[in-house]
């Protein structure tokens, strides 16, 4: 059974640079890996190398991910599957993905009205 939440708590680092990255990814105690995303974009999204995920896709356990950027106050681990990366872009840095904030926002649960 795959785990359903990273452990931050055992977490050590586990590649600095997965993918040629400059993400970091972590393991914790049950062999889960969490990439960790960090971003400055102006309007609060986070950049996500493209060979990053690809290795991450190619890791044994479970997979997630964290997306950080302080300036949208962005702070958030997801499972890796439950990630909205957008269509692959190529830049200074190589290929990657734009996560944008809003996608991760989700309306909150309420009684449809009939």
């Amino acid at each position: 059974m795959e785990a359903v939440s990273f452990d931050a708590a055992t977490a050590r680092i586990f590649n600095r640079r997965p993918g040629g990255s400059r993400h970091l990814a972590y393991q914790d105690a049950n062999g889960s890996i969490c990439l960790w995303c960090h971003s400055d974009l102006a309007r609060g999204g986070v950049a996500v190398s493209a060979g990053a995920v690809e290795w991450l896709d190619g890791m044994p356990g479970a997979h997630f991910i964290r997306l950080t950027n302080a300036k949208g106050g962005l702070d958030r681990v997801l499972a890796a599957d439950q990630v909205p990366l957008g269509p692959v872009r190529s830049g200074y840095h190589g290929t990657y993905h734009i996560v944008d904030q809003r996608d991760l926002e989700v309306p909150d649960f309420s009684p449809v009205p009939f």
